[in-house]
């Protein structure tokens, strides 16, 4: 079937550029679906609060611009992590009509702290659009108070070729004081007895530091390309000589990194169910005794979040200690995974120990089993969530970008309120892909273009609200809402949420005085208590903060 246009698309009659714009791209509507695209550096849509930020927007050379004009509208987000409708801000720019194509910026002007969405589109006299686009920008305080101790996130620096320098100062700036990455034995022993150490490795490790961000590295995999024979069929290090090699990998890394590494993890979520408990305890074993000789102080992290569906129930950790392996390692590590279920219920466990996978369940079941089982020193083993995460996933109703990030917030304060873990590692800080049906491209706190979700914006604010502050006690704590009180008299936070869908209004007695409320994009709005009033609060899935009006200055 053909189609044949007389008229360029954008000069017919509203009614007819409207039904051929309507028509799939096989049969002729390119024509009408010109190239638009969002045109700024990776990273620039993430600012700091100034008087004017620019956004840029890309035409093809293939539009007839003639008469054309871009209209640029920015959208804010609500309490609940959707996009509000009504537009804050309207700019139009006249395209130029030139046929070469063209970038046009737009200054935003009077942006106050939040995530907003940028949408653009070209259009003829305000008829059919004959393209759109749309970006998010994150205006967010730039950070000037130290990273909570316990906050991590998991990024991949040794397997993709993205910039220290542009995407650490972003970890940083979400709150995150720890991160987590790998060391491939491959990398480092490409011929066999011969160590290289690859300059992203320094790099990467080098910035982190630098930043006053922790490293957490995970040791792991085998090294067919320098051992061909030896790991043909298997890539795990299960006999004594791939043991000793992984052993001297683990030697070199620890000896040349040292100095910026201060945590170990061996493998990234081994199977046992192929590779058994005994054969990883042998390589725990050697891994351990090869740290220490050459970093004494150094920590190594066991289990790898390995285990029955991730290990909340310490199957792995029970089986090393059960074959005698409770001081070949100074910690262990697990992956409870629960989408699409809340961090605050998860899913029932089966054949488990504990009744339900949720952070009220799992976590104080772990700091148990530790503190029960000291090792011969007296240390206890510390806990570590090392992956934990909720993907954006269009499949699964309610499992989108605000879901996401209230159960990122969530997280974080359940895990301090609980008070087991070394540190929680959120899976992970960037997309690592573009394929929105594809469960494994969407866990990420950034797009894969390091443009902001809501994820980001929430973990900064909850970051600098948080801070240090230790869980003190619960205000509210029901099964569907939560008001939670950390800190000490004299400096203190409330943090409220619910766990189903909707709002709720709690009634709050707290003592008389102003108090500043804080949403989760940063917004404030000053609250009133009176003496013998309690306060009728509403909060909703993304957390809200209570801050007295003292502490806030």
């Amino acid at each position: 079937m053909k189609i044949r246009l007389t008229l360029p698309a954008q000069r017919a009659a509203p009614r007819l550029r409207a039904l051929i714009c309507a028509l799939p791209l096989a049969l002729g509507a390119s024509l009408c679906h010109a190239q638009l695209r969002a045109d700024n550096p990776a990273g620039s849509m993430i600012v700091p609060p100034a008087t004017s930020h620019n956004v840029s927007f890309s035409l093809s050379p293939d539009l007839d611009s003639a008469d054309a004009t871009l209209t640029v509208r920015v959208y804010p987000y609500d309490d609940d992590g959707r996009v509000i409708r009504t537009a804050v801000a309207t700019y139009r720019h006249k395209v130029n009509g030139s046929g070469r194509g063209e970038t046009i910026q737009t200054t935003l002007a009077g942006l106050r702290a939040g995530l907003y969405r940028i949408d653009a589109e070209v259009d003829v006299q305000e008829t059919a659009p004959l393209a759109r686009a749309q970006v998010n920008l994150a205006v967010v305080p730039k950070r000037t108070t130290p990273t909570p101790h316990d906050f991590g996130v998991d990024t991949h620096f040794a397997q993709t070729t993205d910039s220290p320098a542009l995407i650490l100062p972003l970890v940083k700036q979400a709150g995150f004081s720890w991160i987590r990455d790998e060391m491939y034995w491959q990398q480092l022993e490409k011929t066999p007895g011969t160590f290289t150490f690859p300059a992203r490795y320094s790099d990467y490790l080098s910035q982190a530091v630098n930043l006053g961000i922790s490293p957490l590295i995970v040791l792991d995999y085998g090294n067919k390309s320098a051992y061909p024979a030896l790991f043909a069929k298997s890539q795990f290090p299960d006999t004594d000589q791939k043991r000793q090699l992984f052993a001297r990998y683990v030697s070199e890394a620890v000896k040349h990194y040292g100095n910026l590494v201060k945590h170990w993890e061996v493998w990234n979520e081994p199977n046992f169910g192929e590779i058994s408990y005994d054969n990883y305890l042998a390589l725990l074993k050697v891994t351990y005794a090869a740290v220490k000789q050459q970093a004494p102080n150094a920590t190594v992290i066991s289990c790898g979040g390995g285990g029955s569906g991730g290990g909340p129930g310490a199957d792995c950790a029970t089986a090393i200690i059960d074959r005698g392996g409770l001081n070949d390692q100074d910690g262990f590590s697990v992956h409870p995974y629960m989408p699409p279920n809340p961090p605050e219920t998860g899913y029932k466990a089966q054949g488990a120990p504990i009744d339900a996978v949720s952070i009220p369940t799992t976590w104080p079941y772990l700091k148990d089993f530790a503190h029960d089982r000291p090792r011969k020193d007296g240390r206890t083993l510390s806990v570590w969530i090392t992956e934990l995460g909720w993907p954006v996933n269009p499949k699964v109703p309610g499992q989108d970008e605000a879901t996401q990030a209230a159960n990122l917030i969530r997280s974080y304060l359940l895990s301090r309120r609980y008070d087991a873990v070394k540190a929680l590692f959120w899976y992970d800080f960037i997309d690592d892909g573009t394929d929105p049906n594809n469960y494994e491209h969407n866990f990420g706190m950034l797009h894969h273009d390091l443009t902001p979700k809501p994820a980001f914006v929430g973990a900064a604010v909850l970051a600098t609200t948080l801070g240090e502050r230790a869980w003190n006690r619960a205000l509210v704590d029901q099964p569907d809402v939560k008001a939670f009180q950390y800190g000490t008299a004299n400096d203190t936070i409330i943090a409220g949420w619910t766990v189903g869908a909707d709002s709720r209004t709690v009634s709050l007695p707290l003592p008389a005085g102003q108090y500043i409320q804080r949403d989760w994009q940063g917004g404030e709005s000053t609250v009133t208590v009176t003496n013998g009033q309690p306060l009728a609060w509403r909060v909703g899935p993304l957390p809200r903060y209570l801050i007295p009006a003292r502490a806030a200055q």
